[in-house]
């Protein structure tokens, strides 16, 4: 009633709103720059008001005196759309646009989404079209998502094969991964070789490396926020791919007219060739993953539209039966979101989902002539979530977004050497909890003159299990010195109510969510950024500098002295300890024409403090690495052939390494077997500088009237020997 009565009080003010699409395909489009003019839009013209769409390609520009305008829409990889509108008192305009897509100068990489005329307070967040990461290098032909992101700086990866984000000083458990808005707790397939993101049904994939605002919460790193494909209104059509190790296919079209879908698989076979190139799979480990994606769309009037998105995926990894010391390692997420869009007024945005989670994680790890080896965990995670949220435009200076969720979460922790059954299910190896999260938001981004905005906002949460709640401030505010030059800094503080305890005694993925309880407390990040940015040559060139440091408390690890046996609760099994990271990062990107790409480099330092591990000195996870460098490019070389390239370096990461051996003499008829080891500090010792330069070779081509991408990739091309 409050913002009916509101929008009646400035009833004489007209407004424009509605959506950006794509011509084609009918999709919504995010971050398509809205610009209104005064008089004919030239070079040197100066909008007199701006925005942009959201995730969900909705622009509102409200409180506009009545007259006549111009407005422009436009966006890297569009044509530009202009046209002359007049506006008479109190009139609500809906005006959808088309937007075609076009071969214009700029590539297809976008750096903290559109700059144009409207500024935005954004920091540390970087946004990579699904096209531009196809054309990255990838190892055995599979495009990967996150290991474009680990192109970037401030993230780093733990080692070759890991396609797991470390953000600024965060391991992957702090990242919030969102698809479509709904969590996926696991985004790996086979150990962390690759994600489980499959890049063609994919729209749009942002990476928020720090301080995020007000509408993200439950981790303390980063978020990587994706958007599923909707599905084209055109026609039936479809796309696929065939590399070493896997295929996959994708399907999207109409159903109906204001229907559509998109259909997206992939399944890896190694297990098939495995057994192929054997003869008997008894011989070989078994090991396959898929995944599925699923979205529906349906417009029921110009304000209301319906969306169902789904997503699984399954990684089975088993050890042949015939060794004695055997493995069985399973994982997989289940996710569905039914979501209702509603257009209140041109002031007012609403969605409104339904969703659900899953997670399951298990390891059994068992030696068959020594029970005392054995050893098994189980994770498993159940979310059923409602969330509110909505975008109020109450005036030309404010956007104010606010929201609410409430999930119901159910966990089953469990860990334990499993001498048999009865054993394992112990009630004293395990923690069952369900308990209620809710929080509350809102944010404002406040243009508080024409050269100075600020994002203001804070985030209220509660979690049931020990009744804890906490309040979250987030802000962030940017400064415009020149048309091309920004100062821009932002300061955060976050909570985290799982945790993912990991054995680093074992090399194989043990990994168990935990969540917070009386004894075992959410984790706590305070992280600040300060920033500046520069634009040469008409925007063709961007230089970007950020200064960041990231305060984690109540980090979790396993104890050097954990014994899973009987009695022992298995939270007493954790240590508790701290974090701090710090560093710089600088960001060079060419962003038109043939030859685009980038240069990152980061400076940083990870450190952790536990009382209880390395005798309670600082330590270096890892994955800290002083320095990194990336180049990566991409260049067109005439209408069919492209080549994409990336160079990596990295200093050595840290391991502990035994630094001597030493032996006892036989006490009376007690014979020592075996030499002992004397170890470095923990992870005190470094390896050997990384680096390593990809490439991949692309030919577009026509046959049978389909077009076709044949590409050749080139792993490590130089044969540099890495550790």
């Amino acid at each position: 009633m409050l913002i009916i009565a509101m929008l009646d009080a400035n009833a004489q003010d007209a407004s424009i709103s509605g959506t950006v699409v794509e011509a084609k395909s009918g999709e919504n489009i995010i971050s398509i720059t809205i610009a209104l003019y005064k008089d004919s839009i030239t070079a040197d013209s100066k909008p007199i008001r701006g925005t942009y769409t959201n995730k969900f390609g909705y622009y509102s520009l409200t409180k506009l005196p009545a007259g006549e305008y111009y407005i422009a829409a436009k966006g890297i990889g569009y044509s530009t759309f202009s046209k002359r509108i007049r506006l008479s008192a109190s009139e609500q305009l809906r005006l959808n646009i088309e937007l075609t897509t076009e071969d214009v100068k700029m590539g297809e990489v976008v750096v903290e989404a559109e700059r144009a005329e409207t500024g935005t307070s954004r920091i540390s967040s970087i946004s990579l079209s699904p096209i531009f990461i196809s054309k990255m290098p990838s190892l055995g032909g599979e495009i990967d998502v996150f290991r474009a992101m680990q192109l970037l700086p401030g993230v780093k990866q733990s080692n070759e094969l890991s396609s797991g984000l470390y953000v600024r000083g965060g391991s992957p458990d702090q990242n919030l991964t969102l698809l479509d808005g709904v969590i996926v707790y696991n985004p790996i397939h086979l150990g962390g070789f690759l994600s489980v993101f499959n890049a063609d049904a994919l729209r749009d994939v942002k990476l928020i490396k720090g301080a995020f605002p007000a509408e993200y919460g439950g981790r303390i790193s980063s978020v990587l926020d994706m958007t599923m494909k909707e599905g084209t209104k055109e026609k039936i059509s479809g796309s696929g791919g065939i590399s070493l190790i896997s295929s996959r296919l994708a399907i999207e079209g109409p159903i109906g007219e204001n229907t559509s879908f998109m259909l997206a698989g992939r399944r890896m076979y190694l297990d098939i060739l495995a057994a192929l190139a054997t003869g008997d799979s008894d011989e070989m480990p078994t090991y396959y993953f898929y995944d599925l994606n699923l979205k529906v769309n349906h417009k029921i009037s110009d304000n209301d539209h319906v969306f169902l998105s789904g997503f699984l995926c399954k990684d089975i990894l088993s050890a042949p039966e015939e060794l004695d010391e055997n493995f069985s390692i399973f994982w997989g997420n289940q996710t569905a979101n039914l979501r209702w869009m509603h257009i209140a007024s041109p002031e007012v945005f609403t969605n409104f989902s339904l969703i659900y989670t899953s997670y399951a994680f298990g390891t059994d790890i068992y030696d068959k002539e020594n029970m005392s080896n054995n050893f098994k965990t189980k994770s498993y995670i159940r979310d059923v979530m409602l969330r509110a949220e909505a975008q109020y435009f109450p005036s030309v200076s404010h956007k104010i977004k606010f929201g609410t969720e409430a999930i119901m979460h159910d966990f089953i922790a469990k860990a334990a050497i499993s001498f048999d059954d009865d054993y394992w299910e112990s009630p004293f190896n395990s923690k069952d909890v369900s308990s209620v999260e809710a929080s509350i938001y809102a944010q404002d981004e406040w243009d508080i003159t024409e050269l100075w905005n600020a994002n203001i906002g804070g985030r209220l949460f509660y979690f049931q299990e020990a009744n804890y709640l906490k309040f979250e401030p987030r802000f962030s505010t940017s400064y415009k010195l020149s048309d091309k030059t920004s100062l821009k800094g932002s300061v955060a503080l976050a909570h985290q109510f799982l945790h993912l305890i990991v054995r680093n005694d074992i090399t194989l993925p043990t990994d168990l969510w935990f969540p917070s309880t009386s004894e075992v407390r959410p984790s706590r990040s305070w992280q600040g950024v300060v920033g500046a940015e520069h634009l040469f040559n008409s925007g063709e060139y961007l230089l970007s500098a950020e200064f960041y440091y990231k305060d984690m408390r109540n980090l979790y690890e396993y104890k050097d002295s954990s014994m899973f046996s009987f009695g022992i609760p298995l939270e007493n099994q954790f240590t508790r300890g701290r974090g701090e990271a710090y560093g710089m990062e600088i960001f060079f990107n060419k962003r038109l024409g043939d030859f685009t790409g980038w240069i990152g480099y980061t400076l940083s330092w990870t450190k952790r403090y536990f009382d209880e591990l390395n005798h309670g000195k600082m330590f270096y996870p890892r994955y800290d690495r002083r320095h990194d460098v990336n180049i990566v490019l991409t260049y067109k070389l005439g209408e069919e052939w492209e080549l994409g390239a990336t160079w990596y370096y990295g200093t050595g990461q840290a391991y502990t390494m035994p630094t001597g051996t030493y032996s006892f003499e036989n006490i009376g008829d007690y014979e020592w077997e075996e030499d002992k080891y004397q170890y470095t500090q923990r992870n005190g010792a470094r390896l050997p500088a990384f680096h390593k330069l990809d490439l991949n070779f692309m030919r577009y081509v026509t046959l049978y009237g389909l077009p076709f991408t044949f590409s050749i990739n080139i792993y490590n091309a130089y044969n540099h020997k890495n550790p």
